[in-house]
This record gives C-alpha cells, structure tokens and sequence, in this order.
C-alpha cells in the first residue's frame, strides 16, 4: 500500500512539473504573440515548422506590418515565444535563424526578454551595434549560416 501512495505521489509531482514546464515555456512569449495577431486581425499561425523536437507557428502575413514596423529597428522577422512574424512567406535561411531564437525562448521562457536587452545593452556598452553584439543574435546567425540558400 506504501508502494502504491509513493507511485501517486510521484505520478502527481511529475503532472504538476509537466503543466510548469509548459507554462514556463508560453509565458510570456505566446501570450506576447496571440496579443499581436489580435491586434493585427490575424486569426492563427499559417503553417507549422518543426526543427527536431522544436517547432514554431508562422504567422507569414502582411499584416503582420502593423506589428513589425512600429519596432525601434527595422526588423524582417520576428519571434514571440513559438511563433514567427513575417510580412511574407520566409526563405529556410530565416526559418533557420528564427528557430534558434525558439530555441532561445524555449531554454529561458520569461527571462529570454529581459537577457536579449541585457545582451544588447551589454554590446552597446563596448561600443559595438546592439544588435550585432547580441549573443542571441550571434547564435542565430551561425544557424543561418549553416543553411545553404
């Protein structure tokens, strides 16, 4: 009977860290990215891409420019925890780029946000562009590169 109460027990604590993992991975990254179709007028991702155990929701639209053109940079393509922003279908190049930073999202759930900022601000504080000096930024660029056009 001790044996039985012990295998619930355990059969409850994993449930319990099956449900934060996955809210750990949603939040606030998917929340983020079904605000922004809302707003944008776009009722679901258009297509599925899966990258190994990853996978990532494309929201390949162009209205998605409501969003994307109020950034503080020009931005191509974006990702919010496991969804994809583009004006338009994207090339494998970005596809590949765009799944690190899912990866990303994946590894760090709330806490991607503020260590990209962080990452960034640290690049701007050795004088270099932001953007370019940002790890994350770093990481996905060597999987686009690692993708022949």
């Amino acid at each position: 009977m001790t044996f039985y109460w012990a295998a619930r027990a355990i059969d409850v604590w994993l449930g319990i860290a099956r449900i934060a993992r996955i809210a750990w991975r949603a939040l606030p990254g998917d929340l983020m990215a079904l605000l922004v179709m809302r707003c944008c007028g776009i009722g679901g991702p258009g297509r599925e891409v899966r990258d190994g155990a990853v996978s990532a929701l494309m929201v390949e639209d162009p209205r998605t420019a409501r969003y994307l053109d109020h950034q503080a940079m020009p931005v191509y393509a974006q990702t919010l925890g496991r969804y994809v922003f583009a004006r338009e279908r994207l090339s494998n190049r970005t596809i590949a780029h765009e799944m690190e930073h899912v990866r990303q999202w994946r590894r760090l759930g709330p806490l991607f946000l503020p260590a990209y900022l962080a990452a960034s601000g640290i690049g701007l504080l050795h004088g270099r562009h932001p953007h370019d000096a940002n790890r994350f930024e770093e990481a996905a660029r060597r999987q686009e590169s690692a993708v022949r056009s």
